[in-house]
This record gives C-alpha cells, sequence and structure tokens, in this order.
C-alpha cells in the first residue's frame, strides 16, 4: 500500500519525480566517462565513449518511469491536459459546445430531481409499500370515491383479518385562535392510530395514540413546524398552550418535524394542525349508520407479508359477504366495492404521466444535444486530419489516438455538465418556484449529492455517446495519403458525409417527436381555454368564508339557517355599496368552481324513478343564494330560480344541473322530487322537489366533464364554509381589503381568505397543463433549432467540397436552376427521411400521453401536418441559404480556390 502511494505522489508530482529521475540517471554516463578519462582518454573522447556504452538517455528513463509511477493514469493526466490545450485553442467551438451541453444535461438534471423526488424516491415512512388508500366505490352509478360510514371503517379495521391498523382522513378547515392572530388553516381529522400507522413521531412533545380514544373528538392536537413558528414563534414552551379551533378548545401537545407532510390530498394547503376523534359523538351522529358515508376516506397499513393486490383479492371477498349480510344498505344494482391503492399511486399518481412524458422529453433533448455534437466532431476533425497523420506517423496507435479524442468529448460534456449542477443549485428556489404549486412531494425536491453523482454520470454517458464514434473515425486514417493531401486540410471520406447525414436525419426525427408531443399539448390546452365554463368567469371576484363548526352543536351560532341567512343579507348589503360591484351573491359549500379537488358526491333517491333506490345515484351539491346563478352567467333551462322567499320555513326545493336531469331523470324533472339521506351533520334526510333546470358548470376543471349536480337554496340550511362572489370590483389589493372588511364588520369572527378573481382560478386549475406545455414548447423549440443548425452545416459543408464542380457544370452552361436542384436534393432525402422515422416515434408517443390530451385525438392529423409543414420550411431555409450561396460565386474563382 506503501508502494502504491508512493507511485500516487509520483504521477501528481511529475516535475519533481522527473527532475530526481534524470539526476540519476544522467549519473551513470558521468561515472563511465570519469572511468575513461583515469584510463587516459581525452574528455570529448571520453564523454563520447560512455554516451555510447550507456545507451539511449531516453530508452533508459522508461522502465524507471514504468516502475515510480502508474502509466495508465499518468496517460490519462497526459491526455487531460493535452486536451484543456486543445479545447482552449479553439474556443468559439468551446463555448458553443459547452452552452448546448450544459442545456441538455441541465433539463435532464433538473427533470430528473422532480421526478426523483416525487415517483422514485421512497415515502419519509417506515415500510411504505405497505400503505394503502382506501376508498369506496358505487360502480352501479359510476361513482367513486363516496366516502366511508363509520361502520364501514370498524369494519375494515376489526373484522376484514387484513389491516394492522386503519385510521380515517377527514381534510377540513378550521378558525384557529390563541396564537398571534385568527386565521383559517389546514386541519386533519383522524382516527387515533394515524401517526402509529405512520411510523411518524414529533419533533418536540410527543404524537396522538390510542391511549387518548375518547367517542368525540380528544383535546390533544398536533401542529405543523410551519404553524409552530408562524403562530407561536417557535417557542419551545408550546407544549400544553390552549388554542382555538372553531371555537373549541384544544391542548398543543406535540410539534412535527419540518419534513412531515399528509401522505395525501388536503383541500388547499398543506395540512397544519391534527386532531383526532372517534367519530361516535358529537359533532357526529351517534349512533352511527352504516348509510351514513361522511368519512371522505381512509389509510390502512397491511398487516406484514401481504401485498397489494393480494390483499385487493382477499377485501372483494369480504365486501361480497358484507352486501349479502347488509342487503339494504348494499343493494346488488349499486355494485358497492371497496378500492385499495398503494399510498404512493395515490398520492402521485395523477402526474405521473406528466413527469414520465417530462422526462422522455428531456431523453430526447439530450439525445439531439449529442447528435448535433457528434456532427460537429466529425466536421472538426476534419480540419485535424494532418496533426492525427503525424502522431500516427510518429508511432501513436490507433487505441490511443481514440483514448486522447474520447478524452476531448468527456472533458468537454464533465464540464457542460458541472456548469449545468453550479447553475441548477444557484437558481434553485427560481426553479422550484415555476413548478405547479399542487404538485405532490414538492418540498421534497432539492439537489444534494446524488444530484451531483447523476450530473456526473450523465456526463460521462454523453461525453461517450457522442465523441465515441467520431474519435473511431478520426483515427482510422492513412498517415501517407492524409499528410499528402495536409496542406489542403485533409478531405471528409465519403463515410464520414454518411455519418453525417446519418446524425442529421436522426436529429430532425428526434425533432418530429418532441415538436409533436408539444403540439398535442398546445391542441389540448386550446381547447381547454375554449371550452365553455358553464359561468362567466370575467370581472368575477371571490372571497371565501370559513364558518367555525364547533364540536358541541349548542354553541355554533349558525348551527340553523336563518342566522347564516341573516349574515348572508348584511354582507350581500354592504358589499353592493363597494365602488365598481356591480352586483353580488353568497354561495354555500361547494359553491366555488375549480378550488376544491376534494368534491366527493352525495348520495341521493328519487321517490318517482322506480328504480332508484337500488342503484343508489350520487350527485354534487352546493348551497347558493338566490343571486348565485345570475351573478356567475349560468342559465337557467327550465322551471324558477331560488328566490328570497326560498327559508327553512317553507318546502324544500332544489335546483339541478342539465346532465343531472339527463342521466337520471327519465319520466319528468320539473316537479319530481330528491331524498336525500343527510346532507351534512346539521341537516338530516329531507324530501326537495325540483324546481329548476340549470346549465351544467366545469366545478372540478375546465378539462373534465361537468358532473352531476344538485343546488340547495342557502337560506334553507346551513352551511361550513361560505364564499362571497362580486362582479365589476377592479382587481386590485384596495378591493380585495374592501371586500374581506366587510365580512369583518358582520362577524370579526369569520376568518376570509383566497380572495382571488375567477380569470386567477380558471389560471390556476390548468397549472399543470400550461407546466407540461411551456417545457415541451421550449423542448420542441430548442429541439427545432438544433435541428436546422445541423441541415445547415451539413449542406454548408457539402455544398463547399462540391464548390468547384458545380463552377465547371455553369461554366458548361448549366442553369442556376439545375445546381439549386442539385444542391437541395442531399437535404431533400435527409429530412424526408427524418420526418418518415420521427412520426413513427411521434406515434408511438401520443399513444403514452393520451391521459394528459383533452379534447383532441392522439393521432390528431392536423398537428402532426402542422410539424411536418413546419419542419419542411425550416429544413429547405437551412437547404437554401448555403444553395444560394454556391450559384452566387463566379465560376473562375471557385475554379481558382
Amino acid at each position: 500500500m506503501r508502494r502504491f502511494f508512493s507511485k500516487l505522489k509520483n504521477v501528481f508530482s511529475h516535475g519533481s519525480a522527473e527532475r530526481d529521475l534524470t539526476r540519476e540517471v544522467d549519473a551513470h554516463p558521468a561515472m563511465l566517462q570519469d572511468e575513461f578519462e583515469r584510463r587516459g582518454m581525452k574528455p570529448a573522447d571520453a564523454r563520447f565513449e560512455a554516451r555510447r556504452s550507456y545507451g539511449g538517455v531516453e530508452q533508459a528513463k522508461e522502465p524507471h518511469r514504468e516502475e515510480r509511477s502508474i502509466p495508465w493514469l499518468e496517460q490519462t493526466l497526459q491526455d487531460v491536459r493535452y486536451a484543456v490545450r486543445t479545447l482552449l485553442k479553439t474556443p468559439g467551438f468551446t463555448i458553443v459546445a459547452l452552452l448546448t451541453l450544459a442545456i441538455g444535461i441541465g433539463a435532464n438534471i433538473a427533470i430528473f430531481t422532480v421526478v426523483n423526488a416525487v415517483l422514485l424516491r421512497p415515502l419519509p415512512f417506515p415500510e411504505p409499500e405497505r400503505l394503502v388508500r382506501v376508498y369506496d366505490d358505487l360502480n352501479g352509478t359510476s361513482s367513486k370515491d363516496v366516502g366511508l360510514s363509520v361502520p364501514e371503517l370498524d369494519d375494515l379495521r376489526d373484522r376484514s383479518g387484513l389491516f394492522e391498523s386503519v385510521s380515517a382522513i377527514f381534510p377540513t378547515s378550521t378558525a384557529l385562535r390563541g396564537g398571534d392572530r385568527t386565521e383559517r388553516i389546514e386541519a386533519l381529522g383522524t382516527s387515533f392510530d394515524y401517526f402509529r400507522l405512520l411510523g411518524a413521531s414529533a419533533a418536540l412533545g410527543r404524537v396522538i395514540e390510542p391511549s387518548d380514544a375518547v367517542p368525540g373528538f380528544t383535546e390533544a392536537v398536533v401542529i405543523s413546524d410551519g404553524l409552530w413558528r408562524r403562530q407561536f414563534g417557535a417557542d419551545p414552551h408550546v407544549l400544553g398552550r390552549r388554542i382555538l379551533a372553531d371555537e373549541d378548545g384544544y391542548t398543543i401537545v406535540g410539534v412535527m418535524p419540518p419534513d412531515f407532510r399528509h401522505p395525501g390530498q388536503s383541500l388547499t394547503a398543506d395540512v397544519e394542525l391534527w386532531f383526532a376523534a372517534g367519530f361516535k359523538a358529537n359533532p357526529f351522529p351517534a349512533p352511527p349508520s352504516r348509510a351514513y358515508r361522511f368519512l371522505p376516506g381512509a389509510l390502512g397499513r397491511l398487516k406484514p407479508g401481504l401485498t397489494v393486490q393480494q390483499a385487493q383479492q382477499r377485501l372483494d371477498a369480504f365486501v361480497a359477504e358484507m352486501s349479502r349480510s347488509y342487503p339494504m344498505e348494499y343493494p346488488a344494482a349499486s355494485r358497492w366495492s371497496v378500492r385499495l391503492e398503494s399510498i404512493e399511486e395515490s398520492w402521485t399518481g395523477s402526474v405521473r404521466p406528466m413527469l414520465v412524458v417530462l422526462l422522455a422529453a428531456v431523453g430526447f433533448v439530450l439525445l439531439i444535444v449529442a447528435v448535433n455534437l457528434a456532427s460537429l466532431l466529425v466536421a472538426r476533425s476534419s480540419g485535424r486530419t494532418r496533426e492525427i497523420a503525424i502522431r500516427q506517423a510518429l508511432g501513436a496507435s490507433r487505441p490511443r489516438l481514440v483514448r486522447q479524442l474520447l478524452t476531448e468529448s468527456v472533458l468537454l460534456s464533465l464540464a457542460g455538465g458541472m456548469s449545468a449542477v453550479a447553475v441548477l443549485a444557484l437558481a434553485r428556489k427560481s426553479l422550484l418556484a415555476l413548478m405547479p404549486s399542487d404538485l405532490p412531494r414538492l418540498n421534497e425536491v432539492h439537489f444534494d449529492a446524488r444530484v451531483v453523482a447523476l450530473a456526473f454520470g450523465l456526463s460521462l454517458l454523453t461525453g461517450v455517446l457522442f465523441g465515441l464514434t467520431p474519435a473511431l473515425q478520426a483515427s482510422d486514417t492513412d498517415p501517407n495519403e492524409d499528410l499528402k493531401e495536409g496542406t489542403r486540410g485533409g478531405s471528409p471520406s465519403a463515410r464520414k458525409n454518411r455519418f453525417r447525414g446519418f446524425l442529421v436525419a436522426v436529429e430532425i426525427a428526434s425533432s418530429v417527436v418532441l415538436l409533436s408531443a408539444a403540439g398535442l399539448l398546445l391542441h389540448s390546452f386550446w381547447n381547454s381555454m375554449q371550452s365553455d365554463p358553464g359561468f362567466n368567469p370575467n370581472q368575477l371576484m371571490v372571497a371565501r368564508i370559513w364558518i367555525p363548526f364547533p364540536n358541541n352543536p349548542e354553541a355554533n351560532h349558525y348551527r340553523t339557517a336563518p342566522p347564516v341567512a341573516a349574515m348572508s343579507h348584511e354582507v350581500l348589503r354592504l358589499a353592493r355599496e363597494l365602488p365598481g360591484v356591480q352586483e353580488a351573491a353568497m354561495g354555500g359549500d361547494n359553491s366555488v368552481p375549480l378550488v376544491n379537488n376534494t368534491r366527493r358526491p352525495a348520495p341521493f333517491l328519487l321517490p318517482d324513478e322506480p328504480d332508484s333506490s337500488q342503484k343508489q345515484p350520487a350527485a354534487e351539491t352546493a348551497l347558493v343564494s338566490p343571486e348565485y346563478f345570475h351573478v356567475l352567467g349560468i342559465p337557467l333551462l327550465r322551471g324558477r330560480g331560488f328566490t328570497e322567499a326560498d327559508t327553512d320555513k317553507t318546502k324544500p326545493v332544489v335546483l339541478v344541473s342539465e346532465s343531472f336531469a339527463r342521466q337520471y331523470l327519465r319520466k319528468r324533472d320539473l316537479g319530481a322530487r330528491i331524498s336525500m339521506p343527510a346532507v351534512s351533520v346539521r341537516f338530516g334526510p329531507r324530501t326537495s322537489e325540483i324546481v329548476g333546470v340549470v346549465g351544467d358548470v366545469h366545478a372540478d376543471g375546465l378539462d373534465t366533464p361537468a358532473a352531476p349536480r344538485i343546488y340547495f337554496a342557502l337560506y334553507q340550511r346551513p352551511a361550513n364554509e361560505m364564499a362571497i362572489f362580486v362582479r365589476g370590483a377592479p382587481n386590485s389589493s384596495a378591493t380585495k381589503q374592501a371586500v374581506k372588511a366587510v365580512v369583518e364588520s358582520v362577524d370579526r369572527n369569520l376568518p376570509v381568505y383566497g380572495i382571488r378573481t375567477m380569470q386567477e382560478m380558471m389560471a390556476n386549475s390548468l397549472e399543470r397543463r400550461r407546466f407540461a406545455l411551456a417545457l415541451m414548447a421550449m423542448f420542441g423549440a430548442l429541439a427545432l433549432f438544433l435541428a436546422s443548425i445541423g441541415i445547415y452545416g451539413v449542406m454548408a459543408y457539402a455544398i463547399g467540397q462540391r464548390s468547384q464542380e458545380f463552377s465547371i457544370r455553369m461554366a458548361l452552361g448549366a442553369e442556376p436552376r439545375d445546381i439549386l436542384l442539385l444542391a437541395f436534393r442531399p437535404g431533400v432525402v435527409l429530412t424526408c427521411i427524418g420526418i418518415a422515422v420521427g412520426l413513427l416515434g411521434a406515434l408511438g408517443s401520443a399513444r403514452l400521453m393520451s391521459s394528459l390530451l383533452y379534447g383532441v385525438a392522439p393521432y390528431d392529423p392536423v398537428t402532426f401536418g402542422a410539424v411536418v409543414a413546419v419542419l419542411a420550411l425550416v429544413a429547405l431555409a437551412a437547404c437554401g441559404i448555403p444553395a444560394r450561396r454556391a450559384i452566387r460565386i463566379a465560376p473562375a474563382t471557385a475554379l481558382r480556390s
């Protein structure tokens, strides 16, 4: 080992080691010279005889060098030093290559970092493969995720035999008091073994445990690190502090670590407060009903050894048994089922197609970059023919030359990759700000040692990819022939020309794939923007209001409809007096389109439809004031709208959407009855009459079909959450503050949040599409640019080599038109080949991204036709510039050159 380190030291201290070796080797001829002088020879003769007897000095040094150092490492360092000098001699080529590589490798690193954090990295929980999300579905009416009832949750935990533990998850909002100020925050209601199920522990204090179990809500709550710092100034003595959440008193028992996140979808932001309940006492109905599915869902941890597929098979058998045991609650026509999804698939499955497509796209970008640089290196090698021939004539072997040339490309690629890492590390926050705000696990995206290792590996692979073939071709020379032609700089062989043509065809094909994907996303985005949302978003502002929901119903000031109606009337009166406001309306639960992605369909019955009770249909619901439809611009198609006379003292009435009437009401719509088992925990079953049909609203997203909806009169029942809609108010911070002040003047305990225009909400609902489209458009533009440069480079070089031929033809009477055809033909052939191959790849990639498309077929002829036309025009322009230049050269000038 000591000998190895000694050799390694000699490699990196080459100068001093070489001087020591020179002194040692020179000492031997000096001693021989002294010996010859003692024998009587003259000094000059003695020196000559000593040199002759000793032999070549350099030949004598060579065995010592091999013995003292590591030859392959020393040669590699020599190659690196030579490569650096060579690249510095051509700064233009080096800078262009570095920028191109930095873009290609940087894009791959950035996207892979996101993919790694969101899709590849295991969830930060013990044995995450055993964590599952539990959904109830009614397949008979195509109703997904209809929620669970408390008895169903108990059955899964105690009778199914599949789970080690199960916890309800109940995303909600709450008005928090007890910190620095009152604010509305995201909260999560859970069962008492939620934290044990996830294997999570608190950073400060403790988590909620099964020992805290009570029938209703426990007083113990756990808060997030962000809430602890924002509301409590990171006070280490926060444990035991009393807070009010929706007027109920709780005690903080723990603070979670900064990186802990609930593994699932919340309402609008990260969960900041966790509380637990048994769901069998106030404010929940007691005793719990199997038909009342108010729990949005559940998390479960499977027993050891069970896969998700095995658990699903056993769960299907258990569900069939439960259906037979409770035929009234689970009629056969409803086709009730319980579905399991791995927690990772449930949490990140919606973004998986987008990220996979983007990862494939940056892979194509890197391929185009590598192909473009390979083409540049092939052209560059033509100018180094004489250099390479001289090195071969001096004894350099072909493997040695290949290694030297490959070292240059790898060094160039590594420099580009490290430059990309440096830029990404400095611009990390800016890049994350460009990501969709609802991207799961976004907080786990960061640049660390693994990113540097990825960049190094990717750079190394890229350097070999674009450098190996040009190096092999450049070293495959005949020194005799090339030295004869060296004064002219060498001429490219036909094989090199064919290889450059092949590279250009690959660039064009890859560009077709990227541009087709970008075109399909653009067409899809355009369709989303042009689709009718069902309402008029222009000059419409929305402010959301959280109604405190105490656990004790008697403490809830808004537990009945009259206080809600009184508050709404006063808010509307004051809002209409604001400058610029033309009209205003109020809405209750689920009345704001495009903001709540956790809507669950509510079950209902149609007493006038004979088979309704057997199918257990479900639809989305919303509470709205009489002015709602006029203010939002939702058309009334039949019947009447709500009026001020529709109060809790009059007959319950509802309005339904057009899709509801079309899907469920076969006999008649106006006058039909709807029976709701329970709309909320504060409102029991009631039968209402349909008095009107309104237009469909794309409430879940502009790119999703309009779901059937039932609208309830706001003044006939209470609400958990409300919103005020004002039309005509200018979009300014002053207007937003004025709207907030209106609500606070009526009741200062009502938190107002999320004040935004409907245009902003529409833009936010398309954020993921816009993000994917922006990246694909950028990648496509880069691919088009590189392909055009590649075509231009090949054509300019080829036409330059044939300039004398063209001049002779023109001197013999050829028309410029004929020369243009000759010059255009190679480029047109390459373009046609590249487009044909690219279209085949584009058709395959279009199938993979079909889930990202809206209103456009994967094989859209308009998109593919436009891509072919754009590439053809770019190719013709790239071919035309050098072709026109060729016919403008005078024949005499070309023949003399």
